[in-house]
């Protein structure tokens, strides 16, 4: 008889955990407190950054690599079964710099890459323009910028890859339920019961996959601290066609184009608890941002902005494994701005250990950690600082 799995939370961590568990032949269910993908997930830009699992030695390298590896073969496998394309595209990455700060930063971040045999160069004013030609106004324009090249960054149209996901889990049987809240988690004889739709109910494992409100699910289980929300804010704008091929990026923030014209701006951080919305002092910052690295935009139609809450742990590692004395209760979630990139990896991490497979990733550096932080550390590398999500 199949082992039953209820996981909670359909954002990019949930489904895929939900797809790899169902593919190995578990019973699974889904609960979601909303719509299945509309939460954080279905926010980001869906910006995949370079990775690479041969030349990783650091758990977070390695759970990052092997999600890199995965995703090219996950998005074909998706598009063959569902007919829906999640929009995987190696469309490479450019990183700007116009400060000393920034150059500083990046000539570090560049030495990461190189210790990682991620491909990376530094371009020259021609190559630039070659690149880009939209940037040239702004390259010509300002001293002492840099711009560095990196040709193994994807893009991901976030709402298709959730949209794929669910469509693939509902083919292998998984069963959801959506606008369910689940209001509570108990401990009885040393197994969790969630409860939900007004009963307690129980499975043979339960996952929760839950994002920001996995501390508020999971308060009596002393986890109510242990992931802090940071909202973040996009902008989306139009034109006839795409401005960019590269995906743009300096710092935090960046722009990148999808082959519609459609082109995303974003982003930035702000420590405001569970609270959604946008704020005109932000997108005018986003926006000028943009056009000020291509002035092109400024006649760009402005289409529509939101914000997504991107959760956080003390130590910037996310939190992937069993809750310490609980016989059958897991925890995926923490991911910060990486969700969707992390979901390809989190899933196998997920699905082995309930499989009692062992992983090719150490797993003691994302053990649950029920701390209680006032503040989170971010130690997150400047090129997986992205999109909301």
């Amino acid at each position: 008889m199949s082992k039953s799995v209820t996981v909670v939370g359909a954002g990019a961590i949930g489904l895929s955990s939900a797809w790899e568990l169902s593919q190995r032949g578990f019973k699974v269910t889904v609960i979601d407190k909303g719509v299945t993908g509309r939460g954080t997930s279905w926010a980001g830009a869906g910006i995949l950054p370079p990775a690479n699992l041969a030349n990783s030695f650091d758990p977070i390298d390695r759970l990052r690599g092997l999600s890199h590896q995965l995703f090219p073969e996950w998005a074909a496998k998706l598009k063959i079964d569902t007919g829906i394309d999640p929009g995987l595209q190696r469309c490479g990455g450019l990183y700007l710099a116009e400060t000393v700060g920034e150059i500083a930063a990046m000539s570090g971040m560049t030495e990461y890459w190189q210790e990682m045999e991620i491909e990376c160069k530094q371009l020259t004013s021609d190559e630039i323009t070659g690149q880009e030609a939209a940037l040239a106004c702004w390259w010509h324009n300002t001293d002492n910028a840099a711009v560095w090249h990196v040709p193994d960054e994807y893009q991901l149209r976030p709402p298709k890859y959730l949209s794929a996901l669910k469509n693939a889990c509902e083919q292998l049987g998984v069963t959801f339920f959506e606008n369910t809240d689940v209001t509570d988690i108990r401990c009885r004889d040393g197994r969790a019961e969630i409860q939900y739709a007004g009963t307690w109910q129980t499975a043979d494992n339960i996952v929760l996959t839950t994002g920001v409100w996995t501390g508020q699910i999971a308060a009596s289980l002393d986890l109510k601290l242990s992931i802090v929300p940071v909202r973040g804010q996009m902008v989306l704008l139009k034109t006839s066609k795409p401005l960019i091929r590269n995906i743009i990026n300096m710092g935090q923030r960046y722009v990148l184009a999808r082959e519609d014209g459609h082109t995303l701006i974003g982003s930035n951080e702000e420590e405001i608890g569970f609270e959604l919305g946008t704020t005109d002092e932000v997108l005018e910052s986003l926006l000028e941002f943009a056009t000020h690295l291509l002035p092109d935009l400024k006649s760009a139609e402005r289409v529509k902005s939101w914000s997504g809450l991107r959760p956080m742990t003390f130590d910037g590692f996310p939190m992937i494994g069993p809750v310490p004395s609980v016989e059958n209760l897991y925890v995926a979630a923490g991911h910060h701005r990486s969700g969707l990139h992390l979901s390809p990896g989190t899933a196998v991490l997920i699905a082995n250990m309930l499989s009692g497979v062992t992983s090719r990733i150490p797993i003691d550096a994302f053990q649950i950690r029920k701390q209680k932080a006032t503040k989170p550390f971010d130690p997150t590398p400047r090129h997986e600082q992205h999109s909301p999500n």
